[in-house]
């Protein structure tokens, strides 16, 4: 063996690849040299003179380099690289019906550790025919821009097979080293060209990059676990095995080769949301095109304040949330954006809140809050985030006031006239469309009545449901949302894109400036080029991340008919896991649903058929414990990741579809796993 380095003395990506066939992979480190022919200079002669130029150029102790040059020679004429595409079309035009050779110099210098260079050198010649080129190929190929970087403008590996007719001696030779001539010139030097093969070292950007892709373009399927699962302390050893989580006091850089490789045990390790089998959130695996989307963006690297930074986001953003805004059944002004995209549905919520507390009292925003108490109405079922944002407004979640449910989760209007009848002003009422847990959409269109009547604003938790919009099978359950004051829409759930993709829809967004701008001269600046493009000061956002990209990308790939096929295949799938819980006498549906979500636990044989009504605290407390026992047992083994929630006082899981590639018969697999790990975990606990 030998402790030489190899080098190759060219940035030819061709001669990279041959080798690396070999598993040979050398530091590329390019020779600069002058490479103009001397007078008279013969093509062997002068690619020999070359590579011995370019081997000398990057000779070190301890090096091998392996350099080449490679000309095509017409009649005794070098042909080098084209200059543009007329030149390229003229030597091809040149070597047509005719025959001409490839010329490559190859050397090979070894520095011993006293500095002295020994090089090897030696001339592979190859010939190689071309036919007639018609002016549609010629044109068609030069088009393709393959002929830009090489000599005599063409690359017999690439599209150029296509018309070289004959080839006699070295193919490697023509593509741009003969690797017999390249081991030959190594036995010289009593080297072996394989003692130098290795494993690559890797791009981690480009390695990394390529894990994502194909993990969203081959997603897991049914062999496949959902996850790995594992307590804290395994994850922190098996990361502890490439590059560790931890920083130490001075970090030093981690190799190439382990940044891949901690990429690759986050990818084993982390739960996979585009698996069949993972129901647990109300999102999955984003779709592709807002997979790429999302990184394109990331890689633009703008913030999305002003069009000045952000052209091209800034009209995106309008267009989209234009349409958007049509899907409510607004007409939206062409001259400002129907609202704005926001980090997330609870921010979104926030700006809505703001937007009814300056509407009712414009100086608040001034004076602040007059102290007046004031009331927030929200389902019992609604999201949590209102009492959050009722706390950091100011508003104290006192003020938040849940109305009663009927049993499948949507506002009781009898409860909400008598809540409005009593009580403190009502600044806003929260409606949801689509219910965390149930699925369940609030009466909108009887909300907007008593909204108009008492002159309250009317803000649409829509972050899950407004999904609907998309179909015209299922927009029916929005009925009323035209008449809202603003809107929480997140893409980023049954929309498939990437987390996070959140959206404030404004019924009238001229309000949005008032309320939020500051007018930051260094920033917004009314005499600059294109300002009243500007959307950067009418929310609270300072910079944002340019969340449209991905959206815009995604939905132009599927069309209307793909993002509506997306919701009705989710809605058909949850209708057949219903249809399946009527016929199955194990398991029971506590609220079936009729969107996307169902409920159900698996009934232990004694208590079958289950009457939720009847159950002794004895047994109620057995069905409490099973589902989450039964989720333990999936998660731990990987087969399934399903969501359980209390729901009528009781533990039960919530099947919701997300992901369009789940299968009807994944669906039932689901139904399968529920009852299976649900009885091991019910005898496991007797």
């Amino acid at each position: 063996m030998h402790n030489l380095e190899l080098v190759l003395a060219s940035g030819s990506p061709r001669r990279k690849e041959l080798l690396a066939r070999l598993d040979v992979h050398p530091v590329v480190e390019p020779a600069d040299i002058d490479e103009t022919p001397e007078p008279g200079e013969s093509a062997i002669a002068y690619v020999e003179r070359l590579a011995r130029s370019k081997a000398a150029a990057s000779a070190a102790p301890g090096r091998v380099v392996l350099a080449a040059d490679t000309s095509v020679v017409r009649d005794g004429v070098i042909l080098g690289k084209p200059s543009d595409a007329v030149e390229a079309s003229s030597m091809l035009q040149s070597l047509a019906n005719r025959r001409h050779d490839v010329v490559t110099g190859v050397a090979v210098g070894v520095t011993n550790a006293e500095g002295t260079s020994v090089v090897h050198s030696a001339v592979e010649v190859s010939t190689v025919d071309i036919g007639e080129l018609h002016d549609d190929r010629l044109a068609w190929y030069v088009a393709t821009e393959e002929p830009a970087d090489k000599a005599g403008a063409y690359g017999l590996q690439g599209a150029a097979g296509l018309f070289a007719d004959r080839v006699d001696g070295s193919v490697t030779n023509i593509i741009g080293l003969p690797l017999p001539l390249v081991d030959d010139l190594f036995s010289r030097h009593d080297l072996d060209l394989l003692d130098f093969r290795s494993r690559p070292t890797p791009d981690p950007v480009r390695a990394i990059a390529e894990l994502a892709l194909d993990h969203v373009t081959n997603p897991p399927g049914e062999d496949d676990p959902v996850i790995d699962w594992g307590p804290p302390a395994d994850l922190l050893a098996d990361l502890a095995a490439t590059i560790g989580t931890e920083f130490a006091t001075h970090e030093p850089a981690a190799a190439a080769g382990d940044l891949v490789a901690a990429a690759e045990r986050v990818l084993a390790r982390s739960v996979h949301t585009n698996h069949p089998r993972f129901i647990n959130q109300n999102y999955a695996g984003a779709d592709p095109l807002a997979v790429v989307g999302d990184w394109l963006g990331a890689a633009l690297n703008t913030a999305h304040t002003t069009y000045e930074i952000a052209p091209v986001f800034m009209l995106m953003e309008r267009a989209l949330l234009d349409k958007m805004a049509r899907l409510v059944g607004w007409n939206p002004d062409p001259e400002q954006p129907a609202g704005l995209m926001c980090a997330g549905g609870s921010i979104a919520g926030m700006h809505g809140l703001q937007l009814a507390r300056a509407a009712r009292d414009p100086s608040s925003l001034d004076r602040g809050h007059d102290g007046t108490p004031l009331r927030l109405l929200v389902s019992a079922s609604a999201h949590y985030s209102t009492a959050k944002m009722a706390a950091v407004m100011g508003f104290g979640r006192d003020a938040v006031q849940a109305i009663a449910t009927t049993p499948d989760g949507a506002m009781d209007v009898d409860a909400l006239d008598a809540a409005l009848a009593e009580g403190p002003e009502v600044l806003a009422i929260v409606a949801t469309a689509g219910t965390t847990v149930t699925g369940a959409f609030d009466p909108l269109d009887e909300i907007a009545t008593r909204c108009a009547e008492h002159g309250i604003w009317m803000h649409v938790d829509g972050a899950f449901g407004c999904a609907a919009l998309f179909s015209p099978r299922q927009r029916w359950r929005c009925e009323g949302i035209d008449k809202a004051d603003s809107i929480t829409w997140n893409l980023h759930k049954i929309g498939g894109v990437t987390q996070q993709c959140s959206v404030l829809l404004v019924a009238d967004p001229s309000r949005l400036h008032p309320t939020f701008a500051s007018g930051a001269e260094y920033l917004f600046q009314p005499d600059k080029l294109f300002g009243g493009y500007d959307s950067g000061d009418q929310n609270i956002h300072c910079g944002r991340r340019n969340d449209v990209l991905k959206a815009w990308l995604m939905w132009k790939g599927r069309g209307d008919a793909g993002m509506a096929h997306r919701i009705d295949h989710a809605v058909a799938l949850a209708d057949h896991v219903r249809a399946r819980l009527e016929e199955r006498a194990d398991l029971h549906a506590v609220v079936a649903g009729d969107f996307v979500t169902s409920t159900c636990l698996w009934v232990p044989p004694e208590m079958r058929p289950l009457d939720l009504s009847s159950l002794t605290t004895e047994q109620h407390a057995t069905l409490h414990a099973i589902a989450p026992a039964a989720k333990a047992l999936m998660q731990a083994q990987g087969a399934a990741l399903i969501g359980y929630q209390p729901v009528h006082d009781i533990n039960c899981f919530r099947l919701i579809f997300m992901n369009p590639d789940v299968s009807f018969d994944d669906a039932d697999r689901l139904l399968d796993l529920i009852a299976e790990h649900s009885e091991a975990a019910w005898r496991l606990a007797r």
